[in-house]
């Protein structure tokens, strides 16, 4: 085989394929199978004078006769000539960075630059434009052979390279974002990345190419993690890869200074100095996430009482749900089945599933942690009143519609001047203005309602619990985006 890499201009390479000198060979070639998407962004790369990847071109010399056809079949590149041929036909409108960013989803600095060509086809485009577009050098590399079967093993070779993953794309994402999720994860073979302690000692991280995994995790958290804090903390939001790229976008403005930014830090902070005493098998992917949430709910409303006795919370769940885990087929399985493990399996990473496994985690962690509130006065402090919210499934005691985070107030059902505790069982969940009772008379009534509804509503909760069972398993122990993350 011989190899002469050499530049053909955009024109030429459309030349050669407008004269059907310029093939493809469907034997081994797929066809066109780029979205109008890719197409218009490499277009939009070759007028900003973004390199271009090498095209391969097997150079083919046949003779019959007196006649002589030469001709060249593509090895690689056949997407981006397909991109450049469609263009220059007319076939699309390129991408304005600002007035179709919702498709385009170019960063901040992108947005900033003149772009004269947004939202035209070649046609439009001015003549010095034109030019520049049909001038742009590419590279490409010429392949001599007289054995076809050489060219095919080369297109073999060249798309045997693994294709980076989703995490592998967020990498190269611009903006503070990647940068913070770089340093909480960290990237192996980086000094400057070498990732909190929390995924190198508490999940085991080894210093190898792991392709991601722990910094997919850490953005997963870090997602939860921000949306709740500057919305509300009823958004239990998915985090699936489109939710996460999606976030990688909306944040390219990222702030990796701020008091929640520096906050995250904290919270692993303090789970890695409870948790690191290595008498626990490595932390996975569920746990963590539900960790760090828990954390945040605990970190400031309540003495550091509760900090000795963490770890052995969290054993304890452990234990309690590898118990639970062996009745995942009797008749009645434990609760830490029904309500933390089968939500641990299929559609993990979804906002309303993460919720479930939240409330429970929460709760069950609290009856050992018995957190203590700084202030007795305080009425409930962020734990309880985040329990209480889910637990009244959002909706007002008095009212009965739906309350918003922002609106809701915990009211103690027997009065806290008259020696009423602020436990979960005495809290209910009221709008913080127009509903919750005030004065002895409307106080009292509540009350008789509560215990009236609560006696009615005891066994509908167990019914309620048992129908989560009915959700359909697979054999992924910890969900499919999570799976990474339980070695």
């Amino acid at each position: 085989m011989k190899t002469d890499p050499d530049d053909l201009k955009v024109r030429d390479l459309l030349d050669l394929k407008s004269q059907q000198m310029l093939v493809v060979n469907p034997e081994y070639q797929r066809g066109s199978v780029w979205t109008p998407s890719q197409k218009k962004k490499l277009v939009d790369s070759v007028l900003r004078g973004y390199p271009i990847p090498l095209i391969y071109l097997h150079h083919i010399r046949q003779a019959a006769g007196k006649l002589v056809s030469e001709r060249y079949e593509v090895i690689d590149g056949q997407q981006r000539i397909n991109a450049l041929s469609d263009f220059y036909e007319g076939a699309f409108r390129l991408f304005d960075p600002e007035l179709d960013q919702e498709d385009a989803r170019f960063p901040d600095f992108i947005k900033r630059q003149p772009c004269p060509w947004g939202r035209r086809s070649f046609h439009d485009l001015t003549d010095d434009i034109k030019l520049r577009f049909l001038d742009t050098p590419l590279r490409i590399v010429k392949i001599e052979t007289h054995d076809s079967n050489e060219a095919r093993d080369l297109f073999v070779r060249l798309q045997s390279g693994l294709p980076l993953n989703a995490q592998e794309k967020r990498d190269a994402w611009p903006g503070q974002f990647t940068d913070f999720i770089l340093r909480l994860g960290g990237k192996p073979g980086l000094a400057r990345y070498p990732g909190h302690d929390f995924f190198n000692i508490l999940m085991g991280a080894q210093k190898v190419q792991d392709r991601g995994k722990f910094r997919q995790l850490a953005a997963q958290i870090a997602v939860l993690y921000f949306t709740r804090r500057s919305s509300s903390k009823d958004s239990f939001c998915d985090i699936k890869a489109e939710a996460v790229d999606d976030f990688y976008y909306e944040n390219l403005g990222f702030d990796p200074e701020s008091a929640d930014a520096r906050r995250l830090f904290e919270i692993f902070d303090k789970l890695t100095q409870l948790l690191r005493d290595q008498k626990r098998s490595k932390i996975i992917g569920h746990e963590a996430i539900h960790l760090v949430l828990l954390m945040d709910n605990l970190m400031d409303d309540y003495t550091r009482a509760w900090e000795g006795s963490f770890a052995s919370a969290f054993d304890n769940f452990r234990q309690q749900f590898a118990v639970g885990k062996q009745t995942r087929d009797d008749a009645s399985p434990s609760e830490y089945w029904l309500r933390y493990g089968v939500h641990t399996r299929v559609n993990s990473d979804r906002g309303d599933v993460i919720q479930r496994r939240q409330e429970f985690f929460s709760a069950k962690m609290r009856e050992v942690l018995n957190p203590q509130l700084k202030d007795p006065q305080r009425l409930y402090g962020a734990l309880e009143r985040e329990l209480i919210y889910y637990r009244d499934k959002k909706r007002c005691a008095v009212c009965g519609n739906e309350v918003a985070w922002p609106e809701m107030e915990i009211h103690h059902v027997e009065e806290h001047s008259k020696g009423g505790k602020t436990t979960l069982e005495n809290g209910a969940l009221v709008h913080k203005d127009k509903c919750h009772p005030k004065g002895a008379e409307a106080t009292s009534a509540f009350a008789k309602k509560w215990a009236e509804s609560n006696s009615q509503g005891s066994s509908s909760n167990v019914a309620s619990a048992a129908d989560d069972s009915s959700i359909d398993e697979d054999d992924d122990e910890i969900g499919a985006s999570l799976e990474a993350t339980s070695d």
